[in-house]
């Protein structure tokens, strides 16, 4: 009995035919990968509450210095320019700080979900896509203006772990949603 339950471990513990063995290590950079995404959404939302320092110290910790950041606006093709393009998250921070601020924005809140990653062969640079919902509030008891969209995003692996280094972003809608009057 004892031979037949180290038999069994000793299967389950193998990788299948076919399967890297390197398992553990592609897994920690999957979730290092993923954590990324939710790395921008809360230097974003920083940026959306008014704290433009905080927003850029979070920035720091997921993007290159010098990962450009590409919008292309609703209704836009890809191959068409870009309606926003920047060097740097650093230059991204300042234009949405200025931009939530024009806009009356009092918060922000960027729910990113459905994260695919591809690591690329060598293993130091991935391929992100990822869904956004957008809420931007301008009064939380009656208006937000909402976006959705696909992000398309490359990673690389740094001496401090993986970052971003392009951010890009294709705008699906936009649109502003108002409470009914009393």
């Amino acid at each position: 009995m004892l031979a037949l339950a180290g038999a069994a471990t000793l299967l389950i513990a193998r990788p299948a035919e076919g399967t890297s063995s390197n398992g553990l290590p592609r897994l920690e950079a999957l979730q290092e990968i993923e954590q990324l995404e939710y790395c921008y959404a809360a230097g974003t939302d920083a940026i959306g509450r008014g704290d433009l320092a905080k927003g850029k110290q979070i920035y720091s910790e997921c993007f290159t210095p010098n990962a450009p950041v590409v919008i292309w606006a609703a209704g836009t093709d890809t191959d068409d320019p870009p309606a926003v393009s920047v060097p740097s998250a650093d230059a991204w921070a300042d234009l949405i700080d200025d931009l939530f601020a024009d806009s009356g924005y009092v918060s922000t809140q960027h729910l990113i979900s459905n994260i695919r990653i591809d690591i690329l062969p060598g293993g130091s640079t991935a391929k992100i896509t990822s869904y956004l919902i957008a809420t931007h509030v301008y009064d939380p008891l009656g208006s937000v203006q909402v976006a959705h969209g696909t992000y398309e995003n490359e990673a690389v692996l740094t001496p401090s772990g993986w970052k971003l280094s392009k951010r890009t972003f294709q705008t699906l809608s936009f649109m502003r949603v108002d409470a009914p009057a009393p």
